[in-house]
């Protein structure tokens, strides 16, 4: 008798303002059998309301948005919601101040894809202990 081991999946919400690199990103996460793409935003405005809405267990945020920045976000998420960050942005000079404002990895677009999805199951990981 075979026994299937239920992989339990980490919920992922992805900001990013850049629809091609978002889709293309989605399609890469959701390729891992252990993670899964639950929402996506484009902007700061309403993000947090739909972050509210689907429960993730990690956020994927930029740090440059066209209505606002990902450092706000990052705040925001950090004083109401308790869910781990990655910041994922094409800039360097951000990352002392994602990490002074609790960013769990911040992590330089371009960079390995393996790297993205070990952080993303450490901070799962961390999100779901007591």
């Amino acid at each position: 008798m075979t026994t299937q081991v239920k992989i339990r999946q980490k919920k992922v919400f992805v900001v990013d303002d850049n629809r091609f690199f978002l889709e293309s990103l989605v399609f890469l996460l959701n390729r891992q059998e252990d993670i899964k793409v639950v929402g996506t935003h484009h902007r700061a405005r309403g993000v947090l309301q739909k972050i509210k809405a689907v429960q993730p267990d990690v956020v994927i945020l930029d740090v440059q948005l066209p209505d606002g920045d990902g450092i706000s976000i990052l705040r925001e998420i950090k004083s109401q919601l308790h869910i781990p960050v990655i910041m994922l942005t094409i800039y360097e000079e951000n990352r002392e101040q994602a990490i002074k404002n609790g960013a769990h990895a911040y992590l330089v677009k371009g960079g390995e894809l393996d790297t993205l999805y070990q952080e993303i199951r450490q901070a799962a990981g961390e999100a779901n202990k007591p």
